[in-house]
């Protein structure tokens, strides 16, 4: 049986630095392969993450915030989180984030060039990580 009072050490590392550091009970994150959850005394995992909402209970409360792509390495103690991007839902505006999504998916719409090229990634990009943000701004 599992210990209900056990918790994990969750951090969020991006190239500016330790994003998050906390302790946890649970925690969903998007991956390449679909949403995946860890709980303490998970066995080891190595994941590619995508953009996308990550949730966790913290306190009993469960919070969310945007990640972007990266990767998660997970043990039965904690959950790193190696990510270009994180934003949490308490900062984020819904409003100016659907205003952003919508631009950002109206440049994909009129792009004429090669969808593989730098440019045509870089679009793709900014419409995920629009979505991803606006996803956990209204996220409950």
């Amino acid at each position: 049986m599992a210990n209900v009072d056990a918790q994990l050490t969750l951090e969020v590392a991006t190239p500016t630095g330790l994003a998050l550091s906390t302790s946890v009970s649970s925690v969903q994150a998007p991956s390449v392969e679909g949403e995946f959850g860890v709980l303490p005394g998970h066995l080891p995992l190595l994941a590619a993450l995508k953009a996308g909402v990550l949730s966790y209970v913290e306190g009993g409360e469960r919070k969310f915030a945007a990640v972007g792509p990266g990767f998660v390495e997970a043990g039965p103690r904690s959950v790193l989180l190696l990510t270009n991007h994180f934003a949490p839902k308490e900062g984020l505006d819904a409003n100016a984030l659907r205003d952003e999504l919508q631009k950002a998916e109206e440049a994909i719409r009129t792009f004429t060039g090669d969808f593989e090229s730098h440019e045509g990634k870089e679009l793709q990009k900014a419409a995920e990580w629009a979505r991803a943000r606006l996803d956990a701004a209204t996220a409950h």
